[in-house]
């Protein structure tokens, strides 16, 4: 199967957010995930974006990214800012109630999460696999 790639650049605010999810869902629905799998994976594409505009930096660019792409049955957004990766418990007057859990919801609502850090740059990997059916 060949891949296929979408790229969303947005500003780094929470109005943005919609727009990015609107995204997401359709490159979902057309993919042919299932409806509760789309809405996991809008879901969890939606707590890396609010976490790139809430901790994250802007791109040189002055904007975020949000990447779609196939891979074979599997398909992957990657949501990329620019600037290093900041651990939930080192937001500065975080109130823990309300906030660090979108990791663990990302993990819980994905087959797949990765995170590549760099000095200039954070990326989450998100992967939602297609289920095929057996006609049963």
């Amino acid at each position: 199967m060949s891949t296929r790639r979408s790229d969303l650049r947005m500003t780094a605010e929470a109005t943005e957010l919609s727009r990015a999810r609107r995204f997401v869902r359709e490159a979902a629905t057309g993919f042919g995930l299932h409806e509760r799998a789309t809405y996991e994976f809008v879901y969890a594409v939606n707590e890396a974006m609010t976490n790139a505009i809430k901790h994250g930096s802007t791109e040189h660019d002055g904007r975020i990214g949000v990447a779609i792409e196939t891979d074979g049955d599997t398909l992957v957004c990657a949501v990329s800012d620019g600037g290093p990766f900041v651990p939930p418990t080192a937001y500065a007057g975080a109130n823990l109630a309300e906030s660090g859990r979108g990791f663990a919801f990302m993990s819980a609502l994905t087959d797949e999460l990765k995170l590549s850090v760099a000095a200039n740059a954070t990326v989450v990997r998100l992967c939602k696999r297609r289920v095929v059916s057996d006609g049963a």
